[in-house]
């Protein structure tokens, strides 16, 4: 099922990570995320990332580490 354009994964990390950074001022780790919500890879969160950069819900610095920011 899909809400606002999103896959339910795709949404349960947007809003893990608009949550976290809300309360710690910085972006969860890959580790963080992937464990929050229940994946067994970094390389799945790193293409999730990508999915939610493409349909402009967030976007990250490349090369930096925690510099994801929210756009909606």
């Amino acid at each position: 099922m899909q809400q606002y354009g999103l896959t339910e994964k795709q949404l349960k990390l947007f809003k893990f990570i608009k949550n976290y950074i809300t309360k710690n001022k910085i972006s969860p780790s890959y580790e963080e995320m992937k464990v929050a919500i229940g994946l067994k890879s970094k390389c799945s969160i790193q293409k999730k990332i990508e999915q939610l950069e493409d349909r402009g819900w967030l976007t990250k610095l490349h090369g930096k580490s925690r510099s994801i920011k929210i756009l909606k």
